[in-house]
């Protein structure tokens, strides 16, 4: 597969969302990148040893080494999945950061980004009641992917804050609902096709708000 970027040709660089859209897209390409090569290697992998246990199914040793290797693989798998995860959502929150801070700088708007806080609203939640609140942007919460975003933003905090585990029946059901992410003993356990699907509300998402008009 080869490596895809986006080209500057196919964005208006004489509207700065467009340019923050184009540098948005190059990080995300880049890791929707690498999570195909990750995947195809564990997977060749996966493919290689399970070949070998086969051809060696009356050698004992030899046999249980490459199924001990295939089960560690796919212990393996969900972790990188889960940091991939996490790199994705650091992205979507900066990109939101950089869109509110140029707001600000190239509509000379009074309130200023860094000093709008409160416990409430904090990360995407503060970015995007921002851009609504003081930027003047078409509503973004309305959509149905914001509902997403809020989702995915509290698997991750499960991820950072107890190592994917959730104890929370709700919390369970929710991203089984949401996401059609599992939780396995306790445990998240994220596979290639929820990164796909996370990837892709994502993705959507933050092209839904750089498409969104300001209203001053």
């Amino acid at each position: 597969m080869g490596l895809i970027f986006p080209d500057l040709e196919d964005y208006d660089t004489k509207d700065f969302r467009s340019l923050i859209l184009y540098a948005w897209h190059f990080e995300l390409f880049g890791l929707k990148e690498l999570i195909e090569s990750t995947t195809s290697s564990f997977r060749e992998l996966v493919s290689k040893n399970i070949k070998n246990a086969q051809d060696n199914i009356e050698n004992w040793e030899e046999y249980d080494k490459s199924m001990q290797i295939v089960q560690s693989y796919h212990r393996i798998t969900p972790l990188a999945y889960q940091s991939y995860l996490l790199t994705l959502f650091s992205i979507l929150e900066a990109s939101l950061d950089r869109y509110c801070n140029i707001c600000e700088d190239h509509l000379n708007l009074t309130s200023k980004f860094k000093d709008f806080t409160s416990e409430k609203d904090k990360g995407i939640r503060r970015s995007v009641k921002y851009l609504e609140n003081v930027v003047k942007v078409e509503k973004i919460k309305s959509d149905f992917l914001w509902g997403k975003i809020t989702v995915i933003s509290d698997l991750r905090n499960d991820f950072i804050h107890r190592c994917g585990m959730v104890g929370r029946e709700d919390k369970k059901r929710k991203y089984e609902e949401e996401l059609n992410v599992f939780v396995v003993d306790g445990t998240v356990i994220l596979t290639y096709e929820n990164m796909l699907e996370i990837y892709e509300y994502v993705r959507r998402f933050m092209e839904f708000v750089f498409s969104r008009n300001i209203k001053i």
